[in-house]
């Protein structure tokens, strides 16, 4: 069952196009960052809790606790390793956050609050931008191990926010128009 998480504000978004990270396959993806404080974060908590209580029974526990102390942990600290640029540097946006890496091999639906799809151009899904997401997470179960993963099914573009590291924007007033002057080869 997919829940929507509200309001989590988006960072590395490849959204458009997949990604991959070292050889890994690429996807479609994105990481969340979710306050810790909120009810978006006790909504997926419950939501991994139910899943892994339905696919791994009275071992829930116990498999749930394996993850989140190895490299697989699905929701991640962003005041702790998390939050942290290979230098070792705090990253803009992380602190007070829970971060949750979300992936898809096939596109998610992006749309704005008007509920109308979206394409790159419009320049809405950017990190640092605010969004609803609809993930479904799942219990994976077989020969590589027991974990819950996320699914990532759509991006809803709520609000605009500061963007993370820098973004070029192009001034098309600089331009001159068609009509201003023609030129001959």
């Amino acid at each position: 069952m997919a829940i929507i998480i509200k309001n989590a504000r988006l960072s590395y978004p490849s959204l458009f196009a997949p990604s991959a990270y070292g050889d890994g396959k690429p996807t479609y993806n994105a990481t969340l960052l979710i306050p810790k404080d909120s009810d978006a974060a006790k909504a997926v908590k419950a939501e991994i809790e139910r899943v892994a209580k339905e696919a791994f029974g009275p071992k829930a526990q116990a498999i749930l606790t394996k993850q989140n102390e190895g490299q697989r942990r699905l929701m991640k600290d962003g005041d702790g390793p998390a939050g942290l640029t290979n230098d070792g540097d705090p990253k803009d946006g992380y602190a007070g956050h829970w971060v949750l890496k979300v992936s898809n091999k096939s596109k998610p639906t992006l749309i704005n609050r008007a509920k109308e799809n979206i394409d790159e151009s419009s320049g809405q899904l950017y990190g640092g931008c605010m969004v609803n997401v609809q993930v479904d997470f799942w219990a994976q179960k077989n020969d590589f191990g027991n974990f819950i993963n996320a699914k990532l099914l759509a991006v809803q573009h709520w609000g605009d926010g500061e963007a993370f590291g820098t973004v070029s924007r192009a001034n098309l007033d600089a331009f001159e128009s068609a009509e201003e002057e023609s030129v001959d080869w």
